[in-house]
């Protein structure tokens, strides 16, 4: 084996001509310096002083580029290296004697590293430096450009694999920017209790159609179907301390050198210990992230005792909160690809809660998956109370959504940073999302009941008909599901009776904000205030549909000259003389019906 690597390499095969070098009895490869003397042993004979000492080859001092690395202050000498800065420190290590016959490739370049045994090929001309290659090398297999440590056990990087487990080893180039390897940093979605969160691992094992390997190809390790398992230990983040001035998304969380642990029960006794929490995740719920290296004493927005668990207290790395966020929302959008429902994600039951979820400083969960918390909510058959728009606590979804409709229909601003955007087109009133199929909704009115809803969107919940439809200071949206006139007519009522008895039949609902939209989409001919000047006047019922009253629009904080038209509007008393602009109620116990008079 070391035949064929030697065979393979640039080294002149004299060097390793093992017959030819061993031909000689007198070559001893513990003595090879003769005289019966092995090395490390010495008799303290006086040097001989008839043989004179061997010049040593002296490399001439080169003009350093900057100036502030030849005036390194003393306090200065840990100070984090980057990759550039690394090389150039190692410059005059690495530049041996020259020779002054070498051809230079560039007049202004120091001279070509030359004399016995030296390569000039071996180097690369680095900011008028001479590098050897295995500088390079090894500055970027090592971990963000830190020494190895003294301890072997820490320089495992490919983790340990079981006796008798078949193992292929085949890493490739550890440089592939498509390689996945045993070490590297990793997100996915986590589930802790009822939430479900961003987590960040170390991967410690891959495993690949039943087989462990150094490394994986990411397209394959990502898709749908993939048979790639993989194993890691969850991290620790600290959140640095915001500023005002800056928004969330600039947030930067460090890693502070330690894991997340769980209690684990002691096999035969009732005590527990504490141990880092490992878990496996599929590797189509797995986002790989290239973190930030980051020097800890050179911070000022970090609290430095949070991270004595960093070896040698020095550097670590970064990763920004909106990368976070965008991994969130990309591994949640992969989670329901691939139909995995939020209670089959992998559960963690942190012993110290403030380590998992992560939290920022003042408590609020850094990087929680909203949709994927409120769904496993739902699965339990509970109301949902954190609103996926802005990810605000609220008691009443429907209510709450509805303003956010509201602001968006009349281009008027929202105070909170929003999580998503209100849909575009007919959003739903409960989530305020366009496009699903989950949030179509039927109505089926009845002469003596209140009217029944049916929608499968996880956000639904019931609430009062009647009260929702008149507005409350408490809750003064009044966008419900309603029947459309336009599209299912009222026939009028039998002589001598007051209401036409029809059957019972479940029909397409529009959300009362949604309405103008709907006629514009579906009844092109009728003319809408403030929307289509053009066309048959609308029905009077229908007017008095879509209008909104000023304390929805107040609470909405809409400015008056955003606000849209009211039944109070006196411009459309005018154009609608003599029409009714009145509905009709019949209430049945606590019940309440809802009948457009048409």
């Amino acid at each position: 084996m070391a035949l064929t690597i030697l065979t393979a390499s640039q080294i002149d095969p004299i060097n390793f001509s093992f017959p030819t070098l061993f031909s000689d009895p007198a070559v001893d490869m513990l003595r090879p310096f003769g005289m019966n003397k092995y090395l490390g042993i010495s008799d303290e004979d006086p040097e001989d002083v008839s043989v004179p000492p061997q010049a040593i080859p002296i490399a001439l001092p080169l003009p350093l580029p900057y100036p502030d690395i030849a005036h390194t202050d003393v306090n200065d000498e840990f100070a984090e290296l980057t990759f550039e800065e690394a090389l150039v420190a190692q410059a005059d290590a690495d530049v041996p004697s020259t020779q002054s016959h070498q051809v230079q490739p560039d007049p202004s370049a120091p001279p070509l590293p030359g004399g016995p045994g030296v390569r000039p090929e071996d180097y690369l001309l680095f900011k008028n430096r001479w590098i050897h290659k295995q500088t390079i090398c090894r500055l970027v297999i090592n971990k963000d450009f830190i020494s190895k440590s003294c301890n072997r056990l820490e320089r495992v990087r490919a983790g340990y694999t079981k006796v008798n487990k078949r193992i292929d080893m085949s890493a490739g180039r550890i440089t592939d920017g498509n390689l996945f390897l045993v070490g590297d940093i990793f997100l996915t979605l986590i589930r802790s209790g009822r939430t479900v969160s961003l987590g960040i691992l170390r991967s410690t094992s891959l495993v690949l159609n039943n087989i462990s390997r150094s490394s994986v190809n990411v397209t394959i390790m990502k898709a749908a179907r993939t048979t790639a398992k993989i194993t890691g230990q969850l991290l620790t983040i600290v959140a640095a301390n915001h500023s005002s001035d800056s928004s969330l998304s600039s947030l930067q969380f460090l890693w502070n050198g330690g894991y997340v642990k769980s209690h684990s029960l002691i096999q035969g006794t009732s005590d527990s210990t504490e141990r880092a929490v490992v878990v496996s995740v599929p590797g189509s719920l797995v986002e790989p992230i290239n973190p930030e290296p980051t020097f800890i004493r050179l911070r000022d927005d970090i609290n430095t005792d949070d991270f004595v668990e960093i070896k040698g207290g020095q550097s670590t790395w970064q990763v920004s909160q909106g990368a976070l966020e965008a991994a969130c929302g990309l591994l949640w959008e992969k989670s329901l690809e691939t139909s995995v429902p939020p209670k089959s994600l992998v559960s963690v039951t942190p012993s110290d809660i403030k380590t998992f979820p992560y939290q920022l400083a003042d408590g609020t969960p850094a990087i929680p998956c909203v949709e994927g918390t409120n769904l496993l909510i739902a699965s339990d058959g509970e109301r949902i109370t954190t609103c996926c728009l802005c990810a605000a606590k609220v008691t009443d979804m429907r209510a709450h959504v509805g303003l956010h409709i509201l602001r968006a229909l009349t281009n008027t601003a929202e105070e909170l940073n929003m999580v998503e955007p209100v849909g575009t087109n007919l959003p739903c009133g409960f989530c305020g999302r366009s496009g699903r199929p989950e949030c179509t909704i039927t109505i089926k009115l009845s002469a003596n009941s209140a009217p029944v809803l049916s929608t499968k969107c996880m956000y639904r919940h019931s609430f009062k008909y009647a009260y929702a439809d008149a507005g409350s200071k408490n809750k003064p949206s009044r966008n419900i599901p309603l029947k459309c006139e336009l599209c299912n007519p009222t026939l009028p009522p039998e002589p001598g009776r007051t209401f036409r008895r029809a059957p019972l039949a479940a029909v397409d609902a529009v959300w009362r904000y949604n309405m103008p939209e709907h006629i514009l989409k579906e009844h092109e001919e009728y003319a809408i205030p403030g929307y289509k000047t053009m066309g048959v006047p609308l029905p009077a019922c229908m007017l008095q549909v879509m209008a909104l009253t000023d304390l929805e629009q107040t609470a909405a904080r809409i400015p008056q000259e955003h606000r849209l038209l009211t039944c109070d509007d006196p411009l459309e008393k005018e154009n609608h003389a003599g029409t009714s602009f009145e509905i009709c109620w019949k209430t049945s116990g606590s019940s309440t019906c809802f009948f457009p008079a048409c």
